[in-house]
């Protein structure tokens, strides 16, 4: 049974036109002061880049997987959070990252920027967005956070109509002037994946703490794949929120492939490549994380996917779309696919490839196979698919 609607259809109204919505007093005092203090706490302990050393000056976050350390998971599916964020989304909500932060006296803060970044599982998402969530009041003492109304339509999806979304660069002296919402502890900014914001830094020696964590529609996978989540961060939530979590099995993501479609219609072909043994299989392999400018955001497998397809089908993308996790000997496989008008099927230079139908895999391979499953997933029409990017392409990820 659907829930009723927790927005007013004003407050959806607003977000859409301004890029982000505020809640005002979500966490009352106590329980603000509850988390800070949790975070201060374990900043030396868990706290991320371990280079830095609490409290030297900078910006520290806790994240990932220790949603699963005693007192973080509560945030992440608080009722009226969670109720917010599928309103907004249209749809139930996968949790794409969990960022508790920390910002010591003398950090400089961050300046203008949006967070779509197609190369990082949190930010690859075509429907997603942030929840904010202050734990000390974000003021020219501790360092505003200020946003730019409306600039989340500067990266509006170019054909809504398309396989796979594509948003334009946006242009940033289009930008509306910055705001400052003003918000106190224990409010929540709802804020657009594509709303351009900054955090001026404060001027008081005490730190800055709050929680960005960020969600996505279920039919709006991250281009880049999913943060990779354990059981143990699964268990640590609580039954009726356990969904929140995109969690796949307990093998670690170790092979990775690519399910290259020619044609964007019923006479659609995928490629397969015969093994030594004769075996049919998609190109790919051994897979690995690009470790520059990653940091806790893991699991993306774009930049080698891409490295394995040329390897050994001469294919050269400039993309590539996360489809779904599978096991794979004794690790998951992460798969990923590609389709483009302008793909040319000849530039495939690999001896034993062949082009097989939807109908010819299943006849060959079974319903149940690896292949059949990945191909039946990327031919849903109701999945949502950005382009996905290498970390190597982050400079150039609109081209």
């Amino acid at each position: 049974m659907k829930r009723p609607q927790a927005l007013t259809d004003e407050q959806v109204e607003s977000y859409n036109r301004d890029g982000y919505l505020s809640l005002r007093g979500v966490l009352s005092s106590e329980e603000a002061e509850s988390y800070r203090k949790l975070i201060v706490r374990e900043t030396p302990r868990l706290g991320y880049p371990p280079k830095l050393k609490y409290p030297a000056s900078g910006k520290y976050t806790i994240s990932g997987n220790a949603i699963a350390e005693p007192g973080f998971a509560s945030i992440a599916e608080h009722p009226t959070v969670v109720d917010a964020v599928e309103d907004l989304l249209g749809e139930p909500a996968h949790l794409t990252a969990y960022v508790a932060y920390l910002r010591s006296s003398g950090d400089k803060g961050s300046g203008a920027h949006s967070d779509y970044k197609r190369w990082r599982p949190v930010g690859s998402s075509m429907n997603w967005l942030f929840t904010i969530i202050p734990l000390t009041d974000f003021n020219d003492d501790y360092g505003p956070l200020l946003v730019s109304p409306g600039s989340h339509l500067l990266s509006d999806v170019i054909d809504r109509e398309a396989r796979i979304w594509d948003v334009p660069r946006p242009e940033a002296k289009q930008l509306a002037e910055f705001i400052d919402p003003e918000l106190k502890a224990g409010d929540v900014l709802l804020m657009h994946g594509h709303t351009w914001h900054k955090a001026p830094p404060g001027t008081t020696s005490e730190d800055r703490c709050g929680f960005f964590n960020k969600y996505c529609g279920v039919s709006a996978p991250p281009a880049a794949g999913y943060y990779p989540y354990t059981r143990v961060a699964l268990d640590s939530m609580s039954d009726p929120y356990r969904r929140l979590i995109p969690f796949q099995s307990e093998k670690p993501l170790q092979t990775t492939r690519l399910l290259l479609e020619d044609g964007d219609n019923g006479d659609s072909r995928f490629l397969v490549l015969k093994n030594p043994s004769g075996r049919l299989q998609l190109p790919g392999g051994d897979g690995w994380e690009e470790m520059e400018d990653v940091g806790w955001d893991v699991g993306a497998r774009v930049g080698s996917v891409q490295e394995l397809v040329n390897q050994q089908a001469g294919a050269e993308l400039s993309w590539a779309s996360y489809v779904a996790d599978l096991d794979e000997d004794e690790g998951q496989c992460r798969y990923y696919g590609y389709v483009d008008p302008s793909f040319d099927p000849s530039t495939v230079t690999a001896e034993q490839a062949e082009w097989l139908s939807m109908d010819e895999l299943i006849s060959s391979l079974g319903e149940s196979d690896p292949i059949c499953q990945v191909a039946s997933e990327w031919k849903k029409p109701d999945v949502v698919r950005g382009k996905g990017k290498a970390v190597h392409q982050r400079k150039q990820q609109f081209e």
